[in-house]
């Protein structure tokens, strides 16, 4: 599987989610959570739980309004169980980012390990750095558009 494909499988699994709501990065973490369809090895308060610690950290925020979270350590340990959360806000939210925007759509990301977290990292990065995408996720797309446009990209 192609790293592109990979991508795609994580969001196709993990899904597109629209209006989560929320005042702190805790708020719209607890907010959307109930609403993912996780894997069975996840609880929802372990995955709370592992967002609001990593990001205690440090901020998530990647600038121009867009957030990786992640649980720290993984909670998941095969691949088929990785995913990718898209979650449009409802409002902008202070993640504390280096550029001070606040953040519009997260990218949470579920994955079995350091090496699957990096390889996710990078394909989002390269996409990140296309202003046509940037200006796609602005428009908050549904999942397909969504999908077109990373396996054009990618």
């Amino acid at each position: 599987m192609s790293e592109s494909d990979s991508i795609v499988r994580m969001i196709e699994t993990g899904g597109v989610y629209y209006n989560i709501s929320g005042a702190t990065p805790a708020d719209v973490f607890a907010s959307v959570i109930p609403e993912l369809v996780l894997p069975a090895c996840v609880s929802r308060e372990s995955l709370l739980a592992g967002l609001i610690e990593r990001e205690g950290l440090m901020t998530t925020s990647i600038g121009n309004g867009i957030a990786l979270p992640h649980p720290r350590t993984p909670l998941v340990h095969a691949e088929e169980d990785e995913r990718i959360f898209i979650c449009f806000l409802d409002k902008p939210v202070n993640f504390d980012a280096m550029d001070g925007k606040p953040v519009y759509v997260l990218f949470m990301i579920l994955s079995s390990g350091s090496g699957s977290h990096l390889r996710a990292l990078s394909r989002l990065s390269f996409l990140f750095q296309k202003d046509s995408f940037r200006a796609l996720l602005k428009q908050k797309p549904d999942t397909s558009e969504l999908i077109h446009a990373i396996k054009e990209l990618l």
